[in-house]
């Protein structure tokens, strides 16, 4: 058995003590990846208020444990301009190496604490508002992940991803294009397309499975993920089925009879309904149907 002397106990204790203030890895993590970021950014890509983001980056710069100007200091401030003033964050060399443990901690907690099995859902919006309204509406019963723009998105979209609730219009690369990506990547996860744009029939030729009008409703968002997550029950057909009786459900709802026939999309996607009613057995068309009425509220 190693036996440690009060000095290695003491230190230990210490680094426990710093890494395991609740943003402390976060931060380092964000740093690790991104940096340098100014307070700004680190504010909103972490969704966090200033003064606990003050207060950590504080911690990090000058904790009680080292001098700032010491080589073994965790965050380096540098100075960047003069006129106007500002800071930039990033990570010393000893900051880089603690994602080693962090990373060790992370796995060891994956072995021996249990896996969470709640779902991943990926909240992209150019809005941090309302990504944060959002998140704080899912959090309960969803594991949550943020972006801020389709490039971010992107670069979080991973197989654990199993929905992605996606702002149709963004700057940059808009959410047209992220679900056209996603769709080319063949990923698994289902896709909500929340939008402040009122759907026309372009949204016939688009690959999402369920589309909410901003900013939607709490209970609202959360029984379409709900509904969305059990298409993973039915083969390609019932998935292709559902979400095409979405979509037609909703430009129903939009249109009327006669605008609806004279488009030759909606026409065809009526007679790719009919196709798929077909070949969908009986039990799995009502078991679809009470999807889309559950998707729609409709009872």
């Amino acid at each position: 058995m190693v036996r440690r002397n009060d000095d290695d106990v003491e230190t230990m204790v210490a680094a426990v003590n710093l890494i395991s203030k609740k943003w402390h890895p976060v931060i380092i993590q964000s740093l690790l990846r991104d940096g340098p970021l100014r307070f700004s950014e680190l504010k909103q890509r972490l969704d966090i208020s200033a003064k606990v983001l003050t207060d950590s980056l504080d911690d990090l710069v000058e904790n009680e444990l080292v001098n700032r100007n010491e080589v073994n200091e965790l965050v380096n401030r540098n100075e960047v301009s003069e006129s106007p003033r500002r800071v930039e964050y990033d990570l010393t060399r000893h900051g880089r190496d603690m994602q080693s443990v962090i990373d060790a901690l992370s796995d060891w907690g994956a072995e021996h604490l249990g896996e969470d099995t709640r779902p991943v859902v990926l909240v992209v919006d150019n809005d941090p508002r309302l990504v944060t309204m959002h998140a704080s509406w899912l959090e309960d019963e969803c594991q949550i992940e943020r972006a801020y723009d389709g490039e971010e998105a992107l670069r979080k979209l991973t197989d654990e991803i199993d929905v992605v609730l996606l702002d149709r219009r963004m700057p940059g690369l808009s959410g047209e294009e992220v679900l056209d990506r996603i769709r080319d990547l063949r990923l698994g996860c289902q896709v909500i397309m929340l939008s402040a744009v009122e759907p026309d029939f372009d949204i016939l030729e688009m690959g999402f499975d369920a589309y909410i009008v901003k900013p939607g409703a709490k209970e609202e968002l959360k029984e379409v993920i709900a509904d969305v997550l059990a298409r993973n029950a039915y083969d390609s057909e019932v998935q292709e089925y559902l979400a095409l009786s979405a979509k037609r459900a909703v430009l129903q709802a939009e249109k009327t009879e006669g605008a609806l026939q004279r488009d030759d999309r909606y026409r065809r996607v009526e007679a790719r309904l009919r196709e798929l009613e077909s070949s969908v057995d009986d039990a799995d068309e009502e078991s679809a149907v009470r999807d889309v009425q559950a998707l729609l509220n409709i009872s």
